[in-house]
């Protein structure tokens, strides 16, 4: 069953253009699909200055209503995701959400975009975009209803790294929906489609959206250069919220004072384990975390001994993915769905290999913002998690997740006085009592890996 599973999770992947990622270099974020090159692009190109056969920022891109594909598109031979694909191109207009009609997109000010044949994650081209501020833009006459809808979007960053790819919604109270990923230098090159984090959808109309804009951030002088293609849509996989609690590196506090502050409010969590580890001076026995097992948690790979797998040649980095998996089941902790990357950084093949042999390759981001991810994982290696400073952080991010019903992973290493670690038990305490008060007024729901679902076509 667990490897008819991950031969299922292969097919999605190849369906979405995402296996088959050979050639191309690089770590945490990118999954590709189709051919890739560094120049090449067609003739077509709009930039915000009015010329001829260029579309400006006069409101006339986005000329569609919700969900309706016959809005001058039928008949069309856009490519779609085939069968087997998860996800849509509704609720825009296939051409639009493809990229393949360049009229359909405004850039902002400075920016130029192109259409580009040649760098494609899937259809006939990709948007190319260039400089600053790195915006595109469309408006909805008729609002898009995506209040149980996710999505997702396939990029290809050339700089600057480290960034963040920010797609924004208005809502018709003029209230903006923010959703946030963060790509980083010791994540893959090439194309990568994202699950983005849910920055700001608290008491927002998911129902009525007028305009979404996607961008990038500059960094000093460096203006954006990126790709973006396949913007597509599913119906959520979660009915409320979804928070799963992760710990890495099995150290003493997770077995003397997290196991136990969690039991005080029914919560289990999934420890992420570097096997050879185990039982040294400074971790968890293989008897503690089997009690930990035994009490509900969920156990993960985190490699065999905590070194980055970022730069490893690929021989080695099987080595070491394989043999943690298979000691963690040798050991009676079942299927080992997921791996947490240590230090969050892959490189392309760190993510093909978790993408043969886990379910989930799960990231790691210091701010609280950067830790949510759609609940439909469309990139299923490329999960977010974020490093939780205060008690207010983690309840800013419940009420997020659970407006938007999405996937909240925080992660700790450990709780102490402050000597070691960023939270004390006492601050643990109140996030684990934020957590249990949500989840019992329905609001949303603690989970594990092995009780998330891969997402199937609409």
């Amino acid at each position: 069953m667990d490897g008819d599973r991950r031969q299922n999770r292969r097919a999605y992947l190849k369906a979405l253009g995402v296996a088959g990622l050979v050639g191309l270099a690089g770590c945490s974020s990118e999954g590709s699909g189709g051919t890739t090159t560094e120049n090449g692009t067609t003739a077509t190109e709009t930039t915000a200055t009015p010329t001829a056969g260029t579309t400006t920022g006069n409101g006339t891109a986005g000329n569609e209503s919700a969900g309706n594909e016959s809005a001058g598109e039928e008949g069309s031979d856009t490519p779609q995701p085939s069968g087997d694909a998860p996800g849509s191109y509704e609720p825009m207009i296939p051409k639009a959400a493809g990229f393949e009609d360049v009229s359909a997109w405004e850039p902002d000010n400075n920016v130029t975009m192109k259409a580009d044949t040649e760098t494609v994650y899937g259809g006939e081209q990709s948007f190319r975009v260039q400089g600053g501020p790195g915006t595109i833009r469309r408006d909805f006459p008729v609002p898009l209803d995506l209040s149980n809808r996710d999505l997702s979007i396939a990029i290809r960053l050339e700089e600057p790294r480290p960034t963040n790819v920010r797609i924004w919604m208005q809502d018709t109270g003029g209230k903006t929906i923010k959703l946030i990923q963060q790509i980083s230098q010791n994540h893959p090159s090439g194309w990568l489609r994202i699950n983005p984090s849910i920055n700001d959808a608290y008491q927002r109309n998911l129902g009525g959206i007028e305009s979404m804009l996607i961008t990038v951030d500059g960094r000093g002088s460096t203006a954006p250069t990126y790709n973006v293609d396949e913007l597509l849509f599913h119906d959520k996989m979660a009915k409320k919220g979804q928070v799963m609690l992760t710990f890495d590196d099995i150290t003493p506090s997770l077995y003397n004072e997290i196991f136990p502050i969690m039991q005080e409010f029914d919560l289990q969590g999934v420890a992420a384990v570097p096997v050879d580890l185990l039982g040294d001076s400074g971790r968890l026995s293989e008897a503690q975390l089997q009690e930990l097992s035994d009490a509900g948690w969920e156990i993960a790979s985190h490699s065999n001994d905590l070194q980055n797998l970022y730069g490893m040649d690929r021989a080695t980095q099987r080595k070491k993915i394989e043999y943690t998996k298979q000691q963690l089941q040798e050991m009676g902790f079942g299927d080992v769905r997921a791996f947490m990357y240590p230090g969050g950084a892959c490189d392309r093949n760190t993510f093909e290999l978790v993408t043969e042999y886990h379910d989930y390759g799960f990231l790691a981001f210091r701010g609280s913002e950067k830790g949510l991810s759609q609940s439909t994982l469309f990139e299923p290696a490329f999960v977010n998690r974020s490093r939780p400073n205060t008690p207010a952080a983690v309840k800013n991010q419940l009420d997020e997740v659970a407006a938007y019903r999405g996937l909240y992973t925080p992660f700790l290493h450990g709780v102490d006085g402050g000597d070691q670690f960023v939270n004390t038990p006492s601050e643990f305490r109140k996030m684990c009592k934020h957590v249990a008060n949500y989840r019992d007024q329905g609001k949303v729901e603690v989970v594990k890996p092995g009780d998330l679902s891969l997402p199937t076509s609409n």
